[in-house]
């Protein structure tokens, strides 16, 4: 190990320490020269330690993967990027008529379709083929083509084309184009797949104080978006590939240069998460990357998140430099992985030190609501002056059990409980709070990486009884009405 890694091995302790991390496992790759890697903490409850080849999560790091395949595609000419998707999906449906008839896998792949997130449709228990025909019942927040708005429900449509072109389910696609030419034995994209790896990481989150190991989540249905397993090693032979411009061990360019440029070039602006300035913010959106630059020079990065996972991909193209961080914890991530990414590009390119640890964050321990950014109390923020009603129970919920419907999101089911009423919504069983002014709080409602406490509101009819139920789940648009069968 160089000076320069015994510096990198030392911040990584310290900065998992103060982020109170279970595990962390990062890989650092040059062109031209064998990847490092850096190890901490532990994978499960029962203390077992991480290593590069501890399998993780990686979540929406996936989407460069499953655009890196498309892009293989595009190269052997099965795809394009500029064919509308209804020539490879006749029949092809949604809301917003121009975009249904004009979105490409250009589109799709930096989220300019005018379709916001939704991501209160997933997870279901379906085929991709079966869930894009939801998309026609979707509300569009935003012109066509005029706007970044960040989907993982697209980046199913786009594993769904693959997926008819090629004849082949996504996990067999991922793994005949990507997986194996790379060697990347140990990376999978099915939940089942991640649960059956003998070194799987489990995922933790910190709930009401206490750091709490959590069951996996099945993200199946938007797989193409999130559902990528793999470890560190895998990662920099994944970087390796992505440095020496698409280019496969074997020496087979993969994904023609004039293409993996395209892949890799800003295709719309799109906000990042980090404030501009010393933070060096990213720009834009290319096809499965954030593009930017770091300290003048050229970077493609990305994170994921889900359920007690998180990552970060990064890439120099023009220095040959990849940086992977795979952790599982669920919040906080941002911190630590852009101090760590920073500290490292800083070391491998010998440039003037900055000191990142201070300027995410100071001596004294991290306050607790550094772990609740992802609990949304939107109850909260619509109706502070909510009154709940005393009694669990009584006219104002009678006649309120039932099913109730809406033709994406499916079914959502109100029934009544020995504790008051509850709400069966996709693979959740949530309680329900009666407040007055008809109004009902929801509370731990997951929709990707957030859970929310949600306001559920019910519409009457003049006969008195409930006709439908609303739930404010997606922000972009107004509330989602259910209407009761």
């Amino acid at each position: 190990m160089n000076p320069s890694a015994h510096i990198i091995d030392s911040l990584v302790r310290q900065e998992a320490r103060y982020w109170k991390v279970p595990g962390l496992s990062m890989t650092v790759t040059q062109k031209g020269r064998e990847p490092v890697f850096f190890n901490f903490g532990i994978r499960n409850k029962e203390q077992e330690s991480v290593t590069e080849d501890t399998v993780f999560c990686i979540a929406s790091c996936t989407k460069a993967m499953t655009s890196s395949v498309i892009a293989m595609m595009v190269t052997a000419g099965v795809l394009s990027y500029d064919e509308p998707v209804s020539s490879y999906l006749p029949g092809f449906s949604l809301a917003d008529k121009e975009a249904q008839e004009k979105t490409t896998l250009g589109d799709i792949l930096c989220h300019r379709t005018g379709l916001g997130a939704h991501d209160g449709l997933w997870p279901q228990r379906e085929s991709l083929g079966s869930f894009i025909k939801r998309f026609a019942y979707l509300q569009p927040s935003g012109p066509f083509r005029q706007k970044a708005q960040y989907s993982n429900i697209m980046y199913a449509l786009a594993g769904r084309i693959a997926e008819v072109r090629s004849g082949k389910p996504f996990a067999a696609l991922m793994k005949e184009y990507l997986f194996d030419p790379l060697k990347m034995y140990s990376t999978t994209c099915s939940a089942e797949a991640l649960a059956a790896e003998k070194n799987h990481a489990m995922p933790f989150q910190v709930i009401d104080g206490n750091l709490t190991e959590l069951p996996i989540w099945n993200v199946d249905t938007v797989a193409p978006a999130a559902s990528v397993n793999t470890t560190a090693r895998d990662m920099a032979k994944w970087l390796d590939f992505l440095t020496r411009g698409g280019v496969a061990p074997s020496g087979k360019q993969l994904i023609a240069p004039e293409i993996f440029k395209e892949m890799i070039t800003k295709h719309i602006s799109f906000e990042d998460f980090l404030p501009a300035g010393d933070f060096h913010a990213a720009d834009g959106y290319a096809f499965g990357w954030q593009t930017g630059f770091y300290r003048g020079l050229p970077i493609l990065k990305h994170t994921g998140k889900i359920e007690g996972y998180s990552s970060l991909q990064a890439f120099l193209p023009e220095e040959g430099i990849g940086v992977a961080l795979l952790m599982n914890l669920h919040s906080p991530s941002i911190a630590i992985f852009h101090t760590l990414l920073y500290t490292v590009l800083d070391e491998v390119l010998a440039l003037p030190p900055i000191d990142w640890s201070h300027r995410f964050h100071g001596q004294t321990p991290p306050a607790a609501s550094e772990y609740t950014d992802c609990y949304i109390n939107l109850f909260a923020e619509r109706y502070p002056d909510a009154v709940p009603r005393k009694a669990a129970a009584g006219p104002w919920t009678e006649g309120l059990a039932g099913v109730y419907v809406h033709p994406a999101y499916g079914a959502l089911t109100l029934y009544d409980s020995e504790n008051g009423l509850r709400m069966k919504f996709r693979d959740l069983d949530l309680s329900v709070t009666a407040y007055w002014g008809n109004l009902f709080r929801v509370e731990g409602l997951k929709e990707d990486i957030l859970t929310y406490s949600m306001p559920l509101s019910v519409i009457w009819g003049a006969d008195g009884k409930p006709k439908a139920a609303a739930l404010p789940l997606e922000p972009a648009v107004s509330d989602i009405i259910f209407w009761k069968k």
